[in-house]
């Protein structure tokens, strides 16, 4: 059963950017709602983006609504993918009686397009018509591209009297490397009604974007679209500083975001598994990080085990290459190929104390042959 925060309506339809598919997907909050955003380190921008990032400073992170076209990614546009889609955000806050600047815009799909703003507007109206507590699955089909599966996630978690309920939703199967930073193509949406102060959400959401979202990885690509929103409703229990109740609920937030990011690479172009990258005993946890995704982003690493291959060679020449190991070093290379849809690497480099793991996918002829497609 999924689990859906109180103070929240779905809706996802059909506009025109894709033949049948759903590709116009809205989040729209009974009240105004308190978010908080990660938004790629990819220095260029997609238009969307942009223009979110000035009304979020505007409004201090207050939002109404939230679209998501797919199909159509509004980036290498210039100005006027900016204006379009703040055009098209004006008119949906017209119809929502609210500011425009409560209203924000992302998109998802291929690079270079302008925005077919006519059939986005005149299709406004059926999407908010459509709007329901019960439509997260449309909105979740909405904002997919080369996905080929929802990515749905609940949990619910008692806090005081009641319980608290988180919804995460996400898409993403191809270009996904995200590193994101406060200020994904991989988009996540993680809403709950807990009655928490932006700073505290702001506090528990940092650790999932980085040990979850911002540890996965397709091909290395970051994408100039990606995006995590946590918002609230603040319809449910209040979650205070220092509580039993935020470590509860910090943890069940986390919960959620590694389902989604597991799924993401679950989906990934071509994939036929996941691949668990576990770098131990290294010096730092940032010299953990950066040893797992060197190894992890490698093609050849990743052709290999799309053979079951364990060729530690190219994790080898990986590490070396990122100058995180010599060959004077003891390194130790493990491999679990039991699991049919998952296979660990460990790799012990002997430096330290600390650990990270990284998710990703073999490397398939099914992938190339999607992307050489792709436009």
């Amino acid at each position: 059963m999924t689990e859906i925060p109180a103070g929240f309506l779905f809706s996802g339809i059909n506009c025109g950017i894709k033949k049948k598919k759903k590709d116009l997907g809205l989040i729209c909050a009974e009240n105004l709602a308190q978010g908080v955003f990660y938004f790629t380190a990819n220095s260029f921008k997609a238009a969307p983006l942009i223009a979110c990032a000035k009304k979020l400073k505007r409004t201090s992170g207050r939002l109404k609504a939230l679209m998501v076209n797919s199909g159509n990614a509004n980036c290498f546009t210039g100005k006027q993918g900016i204006k379009d889609a703040e055009d098209i955000c004006k008119a949906l806050a017209g119809i929502l009686k609210t500011g425009a600047d409560t209203v924000l815009p992302l998109s998802t799909g291929i690079i270079g397009r302008r925005l077919e703003v006519a059939k986005i507007k005149s299709s406004l109206s059926h999407l908010v018509k459509n709007l329901s507590r019960e439509k997260v699955l449309d909105f979740a089909g909405a904002i997919l591209t080369t996905d080929t599966k929802l990515k749905v996630v609940s949990e619910k978690v008692k806090i005081g009297r009641q319980y608290v309920r988180i919804l995460g939703i996400a898409k993403g199967a191809g270009m996904i490397f995200p590193q994101l930073k406060k200020q994904a193509t991989m988009l996540a949406f993680v809403l709950t009604d807990a009655n928490i102060s932006k700073s505290l959400l702001a506090k528990a959401s940092r650790c999932c974007v980085e040990g979850c979202f911002n540890s996965i990885t397709v091909d290395g690509c970051t994408s100039t679209n990606d995006t995590v929103a946590f918002i609230t409703s603040k319809k449910s229990e209040v979650i205070k500083k220092n509580s039993a109740g935020f470590d509860r609920f910090s943890l069940a937030l986390c919960k959620v975001c590694f389902a989604l990011a597991y799924k993401i690479i679950e989906d990934a172009e071509g994939a036929g598994k996941v691949i668990q990258v576990s770098v131990k005993k290294a010096k730092s946890l940032s010299q953990a990080k950066r040893a797992a995704l060197s190894i992890a982003n490698s093609v050849l690493f990743r052709a290999a085990m799309h053979g079951n291959n364990p060729n530690a060679g190219r994790i080898i020449q990986a590490l070396g290459q990122e100058r995180i190991v010599s060959s004077g070093d003891n390194v130790k290379v493990k491999f679990d190929f039991s699991a049919r849809k998952k296979t660990v690497c460990e790799v012990v480099i002997n430096k330290g104390d600390k650990s990270w793991s990284v998710l990703t996918s073999d490397l398939s002829p099914e992938y190339v042959r999607i992307n050489a497609e792709y436009n």
